[in-house]
């Protein structure tokens, strides 16, 4: 076999190899899942937005479960990235699409609202809303047979934005920290 050809097919067989699960390629450093935090940061630099919020509470107790997005945004040329920690781990990486400039001023539109994609754009784009509602709901089964371990609570969250070039408030649903729905609101 010549050269070319035994390179051709580490080429096909490196694009068929399954790809690692869970792993984040950070400059020649590799991240995997059950990674703690600080791990993270030492190899991948600190995050660009990070949010954390309660998955379970006890009476009495309080918190007892967390869940923290981190955002990685490397520009418009790459992918950003979120990270999900569960109770200090790595539990999820996600590509999220195309990256993006910061400004140093957020301002916020219709355009904007309507274009933004994760809650890490909307705070960069348009800042912190006026207010936040966040409430954890359960999906409807589906009719396919599910374990008690298959079924996990959805963030989801409601953000509403005052703009002053518009005479409507808009409430901004997310899902998961992804924008699903935004409808307006008359103002006062």
């Amino acid at each position: 076999m010549t050269c070319y050809r035994r390179f051709m097919w580490m080429l096909v067989l490196t694009a068929l190899a399954p790809s690692v699960q869970g792993a984040l390629r950070c400059g020649t450093y590799l991240v995997d899942n059950d990674a703690w935090p600080i791990e993270v940061e030492e190899r991948c630099g600190p995050p660009d937005y990070v949010v954390e919020y309660p998955t379970a509470t006890i009476p009495g107790l309080g918190v007892v479960q967390t869940e923290m997005h981190w955002y990685y945004n490397p520009g418009p040329q790459r992918f950003i990235r979120r990270l999900t920690f569960r109770n200090g781990k790595l539990a999820q990486v996600e590509s999220l699409g195309y990256g993006f400039h910061v400004s140093e001023q957020a301002s916020c539109n219709i355009s904007t609202l309507r274009h933004a994609r994760t809650e890490y754009e909307l705070v960069a784009r348009c800042g912190e809303p006026l207010s936040k509602r966040v409430e954890w709901r359960t999906p409807k089964p589906t009719r396919r047979l599910e374990t008690w371990q298959g079924i996990r609570p959805v963030l989801v969250q409601l953000w509403l934005y005052d703009l002053s070039d518009n005479q409507f408030r808009q409430v901004v649903t997310l899902r998961d920290g992804q924008v699903v729905d935004i409808e307006s609101r008359p103002n006062r």
